[in-house]
């Protein structure tokens, strides 16, 4: 196999000119409702509506300049090994993302993007934020060729062929499952958020019908996309959810004007959390997200992002567990015996003390919290990098002391929350050493060639017990 010849070794070279108009039409948006709520509350400004179509005017061409301004100075290059991409007109910015830390490459298109014939690489990227990998927009030809040649230079004439084998595989291997778009609709609007808002902007309809309680369209903004949004991200996004597997790991497939595609590796999962929203557990319905080595990170404003892969958007029991052991082979939550907090902590959880609970096994250990939304963390115990006991004053008072299980960035978050001092001290002890076990008899058959690491000190927490960190899995 040879390098595609159409996509050339290029310095400099500039995205789609269309990139600034793809990326900024939300703004535009935005700005656009703004001033619709200025017109219904000013009446001044509703019998001059040449000052309003002003206003948007300069607003369309002050976002298409700076839009400009950024695609501009963005550019991208191929190098040796690595591809190079330098952005920003104010403050520069440089991203290199080197070949062979490249995991996969997917060719996107949004919706709008679509329409007009472009598309954008995502590249998992090993170590990476969720915006490190992604680079847009080309034409839909370019992007494919662009891919071809990552790849090549990625894994090699191998490695490219071997992934046209799994996709082709795939596309002829039944799914393990397919998510009914019904049950994704009916799971959003019994979810808290969009039965929150939707009271909220019920009680906002009454307010404004019969008492005649104007407020502006923008408070009524907010309870409506409190509604419309998780409809759009959860049923528009997670439309057509497929679960496969393959030769790398299990491979999702969602979206209905963005299909979106991600393979996980088992041996980079870090942790699982199942999340059990009230109605949902009624219905017997959960779902699933995994913490996944390389996919929390950093936002493109430094927030801390601790989003991971989204295994099942909503599933019943058997496909919960189903699920389950795919990624951990043997694992059945129902046989782990969970200790339930001590009586005195309800003077700090009046209700919800009957749900904090903690267990383990062999493989894992678990912990739930919650009484209105289950969450139920279940972290690997080779992959725990530290233990950390914390109390709080009146936890002291109340000999109650949290058990922090810390593991790379993700949504799950395995706390014991509320246990006895004694119980909390001898769990830090505990699950220190089914770490240190676990990691020795992952990493028997390399022991030879590394050296120990000494734990590292933590001087956030009363106690706390450190181990070693497999930084090659982050």
């Amino acid at each position: 196999m040879t390098e595609p010849t159409a996509v050339m070794e290029q310095t400099g070279a500039r995205l789609h000119p269309l990139t600034p108009f793809v990326k900024g039409w939300a703004w535009f948006i935005a700005a656009a409702l703004g001033l619709g709520n200025q017109l219904i509350g000013d009446e001044g400004l509703r019998n001059n509506l040449k000052l309003v179509g002003l206003a948007l005017a300069g607003v369309l061409v002050g976002g298409i300049l700076l839009g400009t301004l950024s695609w501009w100075f963005t550019k991208w290059q191929l190098t040796a090994d690595a591809i190079r991409v330098d952005s920003g007109f104010l403050f520069r910015r440089t991203r290199i993302i080197r070949f062979d830390r490249i995991q996969a490459i997917d060719v996107a298109q949004p919706f709008l993007a679509r329409l007009l014939g472009m598309a954008e690489l995502r590249m998992d990227v090993a170590g990476g934020g969720k915006s490190d990998g992604k680079l847009s927009f080309f034409t839909y030809a370019e992007a494919d060729k662009l891919r071809a040649l990552l790849l090549l230079r990625a894994k090699g004439e191998q490695g490219v062929a071997q992934q046209e084998h799994e996709q082709q595989a795939e596309a002829e291997t039944p799914p393990l499952l397919v998510v009914p778009t019904d049950r994704l609709l009916g799971a959003t609007l019994l979810s808290s958020t969009v039965v929150g808002s939707a009271g909220a902007l019920f009680w906002l309809i009454v307010g404004t019908v019969v008492f005649d309680f104007h407020i502006g369209l923008v408070a009524g903004i907010v309870p409506a996309l409190g509604v419309l949004r998780p409809i759009w991200q959860q049923v528009v996004g997670n439309h057509g959810f497929t679960l496969s597997e393959t030769s790398h790991g299990l491979r999702t497939k969602r979206g209905l004007f963005d299909v979106q595609r991600q393979t996980i590796p088992p041996g980079r999962v870090q942790g699982l959390l199942i999340d059990e929203p009230l109605i949902w557990r009624l219905l017997g319905w959960a779902r699933v997200e995994l913490d996944i080595a390389g996919m929390a990170g950093k936002k493109e404003d430094n927030e801390e992002d601790r989003s991971g892969a989204q295994l099942l958007p909503v599933g019943d029991r058997a496909e919960v567990a189903g699920v389950l052991a795919r990624i951990l082979p043997g694992f059945d939550l129902d046989r782990i015996e969970l200790r339930v907090a001590p009586t005195r902590a309800k003077w700090l959880r009046p209700i919800g003390w009957r749900y904090l609970t903690y267990g383990s096994d062999d493989q894992v250990m678990v912990t739930t919290r919650g009484w209105v939304n289950r969450r139920t963390s279940i972290v690997l115990h080779h992959k725990t990098q530290s233990i950390r006991l914390k109390q709080g004053p009146l936890q002291r008072r109340l000999r109650l002391a949290d058990v922090h299980v810390d593991t790379p960035q993700g949504p799950a978050d395995a706390i014991a929350l509320h246990r006895d001092e004694a119980d909390a001290a001898a769990l830090v002890q505990a699950q220190a050493d089914r770490a240190r076990a676990a990691r020795r008899s992952v990493s028997a058959p390399v022991a030879v060639h590394t050296q120990p690491k000494p734990p590292s000190p933590d001087g956030s927490s009363s106690s706390a017990a450190s181990v070693a960190d497999d930084r090659s899995e982050r």
